[in-house]
């Protein structure tokens, strides 16, 4: 007989196993480690109630720099308020991915084929220099698109119409980046083996500064315009990168001088840290599987070896907890400066497919030092996603089995109820994993907090073969999404890759649900 396991119990188990490794390599500095939520303005506000005014039932869409130039304004926002329904834009004012439909492919009935060369992406609006003084990070204005200024050209338009403009400030890591802007890589992270990767490290001063300093823009210089923030970075931890997936980036960090320092206060040595990090890199090595298994197996040998070297998820809470931290002093800053304007987060899909991921970003703690969080459900998109993940676990800690065996198994963890790993990959996943991750995470983060879906609608799914959106597909998930009670839905991931029958579906679902609740 198979044996059921609760997600939530997998997560408890392993965290409280996270927590006895960890106070083993920190047993030093018991003191500085026992309260992990950062102190900053943001639990200021938290305790004291907050201010912030929401508008009811958002239905949002993320919008590029270039699709207000290629369709124009006014265009734009017709088809958005007049399929879609929407009310709200989280407008890209700093963009990282240079994403963008060249000619060898597909416009999905609107918009224009990218021109000749590459978009080196930065900020789409002009700045003061004085919210920069404090980090090396000075010049970041980006001209990929002339001198539109994606704030002050778009946002009165906006007003005009009762839409509320949201700065969607896109912080992905992207190699062209390190390139095109000066001091970039003076705070990327450094790998295990000292050399410097794409990602910023987020206990650099000088990138903390450059992130604060975009706040203020914000919020200062465009306080007119801009009704709120929404704050996205897609990047993990070294243990989270170690398994794989669509969202990990290539080598084992951030091991520079402040991640070193702060290791060093909480009593974790950086040496065992990279040793303990070297033997799972050579335990799940490529290569055959059973060719290259331990006596003990994959499992039973990692399970060792985190026993052996507790500075492995060590250095993974140090990762995790300074992106916290971060997150906790964005949204401080944010609420000392305007605090009746909502600040929230994207959060990545791998929430809702990694049990290790999930583990570590506590939506009950989040909840503290945000107003709302989007959280990427896509559906359809998640079918391929989900399917690469599961191929990964099963290629690194549960490498001692296939993914077809473990499948059921992840399944019960996660609290899903999908199809085979190829029948996802080909028919995406169904709406019930929209609901079944809404519920889950608004349950974790009760009233403190608004929880907003992600509505795939077109998002690019990597290969051929692989599920594409539909119409239909995007009204069953926008129903599903507006019947677990959530106070609003994104849809995502960026109005210029949707069709747009599959915007007026979204429109049409929304307003038959929202004219039934009144």
């Amino acid at each position: 007989m198979r044996m059921a396991f609760d997600r939530r119990e997998f997560v408890k188990i392993f965290s409280a196993a996270c927590s006895m490794l960890g106070l083993q390599a920190t047993a030093q500095s018991t003191s500085q480690t026992q309260d992990t939520v950062p102190r900053t303005m943001a639990h200021a506000v938290w305790a004291g109630g907050r201010a912030t005014k929401t508008r009811p039932n958002v239905v949002a869409i993320q919008t590029k720099p270039f699709s207000w130039i290629d369709e124009g304004i006014d265009t734009v926002l017709d088809n958005l308020q007049q399929k879609g329904a929407v009310n709200t834009v989280y407008s890209y004012t700093y963009d990282t991915d240079p994403n963008r439909i060249h000619k060898n492919g597909r416009l999905p009935g609107h918009g224009k084929f990218a021109p000749d060369g590459l978009r080196t992406g930065g900020g789409y609006f002009d700045y003061d220099p004085k919210f920069f003084l404090d980090t090396n990070i000075k010049e970041f204005r980006s001209f990929d698109d002339g001198e539109f200024n994606v704030i002050s050209d778009v946002a009165p338009k906006m007003k005009a119409r009762d839409m509320d403009y949201f700065a969607l400030d896109f912080n992905n890591p992207f190699p062209v980046m390190m390139k095109t802007i000066p001091g970039y890589v003076e705070v990327a992270e450094v790998d295990i083996d000292g050399l410097r990767t794409t990602v910023p490290c987020y206990n650099h001063p000088s990138y903390r500064a450059f992130l604060l300093g975009k706040i203020e823009v914000y919020l200062k210089q465009y306080s007119e315009h801009v009704d709120g923030i929404m704050w996205s970075a897609e990047n993990m931890g070294p243990f989270d990168n170690m398994i794989g997936g669509d969202w990990a980036m290539i080598g084992v960090s951030c091991f520079c001088h402040y991640c070193r320092e702060k290791a060093k206060d909480r009593g974790i040595s950086v040496e065992r840290a990279k040793e303990g990090y070297r033997r799972l890199q050579y335990l799940f090595r490529p290569g055959p599987k059973m060719g290259q298994r331990p006596p003990d197996g994959y499992f039973a040998t990692f399970w060792r070896t985190l026993l052996e070297y507790p500075e492995i998820l060590s250095w993974q809470k140090l990762w995790m907890d300074s992106y916290t931290e971060l997150r906790s002093e964005l949204y401080g800053a944010a609420k000392s400066i305007a605090p009746e304007k909502p600040f929230g987060f994207h959060i990545q899909q791998n929430v809702t497919f990694s049990p290790f991921y999930s583990a570590g970003e506590d939506f009950a703690q989040l909840a503290k030092f945000s107003d709302f969080l989007k959280v990427a459900t896509y559906n359809n998109a998640g079918g391929p996603r989900m399917g690469r993940l599961v191929e990964r676990l099963a290629d690194t800690v549960f490498r001692d089995t296939d993914s077809a065996k473990l499948l059921p198994v992840y399944y019960d963890m996660m609290g899903y109820h999908e199809a085979t790993v190829p029948e996802i990959t080909l028919n995406g996943l169904t709406s019930e994993y929209v609901v079944s991750a809404a519920k889950r995470i608004m349950a974790d983060v009760g009233d403190n907090t608004k929880i907003y879906p992600g509505i795939d609608i077109g998002v690019p799914t990597s290969a051929t073969g692989e599920k594409k959106t539909h119409a239909d597909d995007v009204r069953k998930a926008v129903t599903a999404a507006w019947g677990t009670g959530v106070p609003g839905i994104a849809l995502s991931r960026d109005y210029s890759e949707m069709e747009l029958e599959s915007l007026a579906a979204a429109g049409e679902a929304t307003r038959a649900f929202l004219s039934k609740r009144g």
